[in-house]
């Protein structure tokens, strides 16, 4: 079951094409997480929460390996289904 409605890649077009394009180059992945086609309907949100991802997890010491691995712990800690 469905519960949030979200634009599939093949579907993509405009604006969101554009930025699964870039997240897909940012990731490295040949598909976009899932996590970043939630909003996807609203491509200004997808884009607010593509650059907050990308300011969390980009600069800094820490390699966002590291940053991605702790975030992953921390989701578990607190009982993160997703």
């Amino acid at each position: 079951m469905v519960r949030i409605n979200i634009i599939q890649e093949s579907q993509a077009a405009g604006e969101t094409k554009a930025l699964y394009d870039e997240i897909r180059d940012l990731f490295g992945l040949s598909v976009v997480p899932d996590v970043m086609k939630l909003v996807s309907t609203r491509p200004d949100f997808t884009r607010v929460m593509f650059e907050g991802y990308k300011a969390m997890f980009g600069g800094g010491v820490l390699p966002r390996q590291v940053k991605e691995m702790i975030a992953t712990i921390v989701s578990k800690t607190n009982s993160c289904e997703y």
